[in-house]
């Protein structure tokens, strides 16, 4: 037998600890030699494994195992219209007049009705998007009632959810359409916020009268996102702080993300993945000190959906994007997708001896296609993560 490629080792109080993020495993070493029932135990949960086992490839075998078995709902992102009434500095969507035809509607409901007709999805989440998807608002309405009425006929739960600015949603639309999640930006404090968001009339102030609106007069789970870059990295922590202690943390979920560079000419300042991940691990030990929640990093069971899984990127022209983050002129219509047709995950050769492997995958396939350096932001923090983690144990 042989030690896991996945295993860390850290010494943290004077005491070893053993990490697999393989088998999201910690293991504390009591003493220099292991006894048979330890020895068993290291076995069965793949810290140790045999010494002909290529585990890249057989990690990558059972990727690609759950690819082939599919998911179990579908995934449709449909962007509703690539014009948007802000002009955000670092926006990376396509900014045109295209607009969403109620033809293109109606192709995209009819080649839903019949996955779902012969899939038999549990249910279908349909992620209004943009632009600004409230620009199209009539088609919004129109994709919603007809939704309802396919999932109704087929049994499928109906997951309503939308990614806009924030400036057009009414109190009408939360009443009617009673989105499931609705994820909103905001880019830092009040003066940084209004200087990358630009917008004529809706600003931060207007954006936090909104948060408190949909928390008043829905049930919507609210996704607060921050894409950090160097102009507002140093209020990341102090932003997650204002808001949840403002609103509370019960209807939230966080999404920071790093703000990419897309072109060569794209005025972002971008952020190394080392200074992502310093700001990040600050905002997950203020989520701890908020939540009380604190958890080991997990490993993936599937790379990302849109490549591998039930999801697809619809344009206002019907045709498949590359993915939701990433706009592109796709090839393909929607109309014309084979769902069963499944890509294969291939691990690149710079990835395959690395010990976070299990936890990305691989990592975003856009990341990779911009050429941005890019690894996952725990890879920088692992024994930070791992020594905080265990002196809550001990605190229990």
């Amino acid at each position: 037998m042989k030690e896991s490629i996945y295993n860390y080792h850290f010494i943290i109080n004077d005491k070893e600890y053993i990490f697999n993020t393989n088998n999201n495993g910690l293991i504390e070493r009591t003493s220099e030699t292991f006894n048979e029932e330890e020895q068993r135990y290291l076995i069965e949960n793949n810290f140790w494994v045999a010494d002909d086992l290529d585990e890249a490839d057989e990690l990558e075998r059972e990727i690609n195992r759950n690819i082939q078995s599919g998911t179990d709902n579908l995934t449709l992102t449909i962007e509703l219209t690539n014009q948007c009434n802000f002009k955000c500095i670092y926006c990376s969507q396509e900014k045109n007049e295209k607009m969403m035809t109620k033809e293109t509607a109606d192709a995209i409901l009819q080649k839903a009705k019949e996955l779902l007709a012969v899939h038999k999805f549990p249910s279908i989440r349909i992620h209004y998007f943009g632009g600004e998807p409230l620009m199209n608002i009539p088609l919004l309405l129109y994709f919603d009632e007809q939704f309802r009425e396919i999932c109704a006929a087929y049994k499928a739960a109906y997951i309503p959810t939308i990614t806009t600015n924030g400036s057009l949603l009414t109190d009408g639309l939360l009443e009617r359409i009673g989105f499931h999640t609705i994820q909103l930006t905001l880019e830092g404090m009040e003066q940084t916020h209004n200087h990358l968001r630009v917008s004529d009339s809706f600003h931060f102030q207007e954006e936090l009268d909104l948060i408190e609106r949909i928390l008043q007069k829905s049930q919507s789970k609210i996704i607060f996102r921050m894409n950090i870059c160097k102009q507002n990295k140093n209020e990341a922590v102090e932003l997650h702080q204002m808001i949840l202690g403002k609103f509370g943390h019960e209807r939230f979920e966080i999404s920071p993300n790093i703000m990419l560079k897309f072109h060569e000419n794209d005025p972002v300042d971008a952020l190394s993945p080392k200074e992502f991940a310093d700001t990040l691990f600050q905002i997950r030990l203020l989520m701890d000190e908020l939540t009380g929640n604190f958890t080991l990093p997990m490993p993936k069971p599937l790379p990302c959906n849109f490549l591998y899984g039930n999801a697809y990127a619809i344009s206002p022209d019907g045709y498949c994007d590359f993915c939701s983050s990433y706009t592109q002129n796709g090839k393909t219509k929607f109309t014309d997708v084979d769902i069963t047709a499944k890509q294969k995950l291939t691990f690149r050769p710079e990835c395959r001896n690395c010990k976070c492997l299990p936890l990305c995958l691989g990592g975003c396939v856009v990341q990779y296609q911009l050429n941005n350096e890019y690894c996952i932001p725990e890879k920088y923090h692992m024994q930070e993560i791992i020594a905080h983690y265990v002196a809550k144990l001990q605190s229990a």
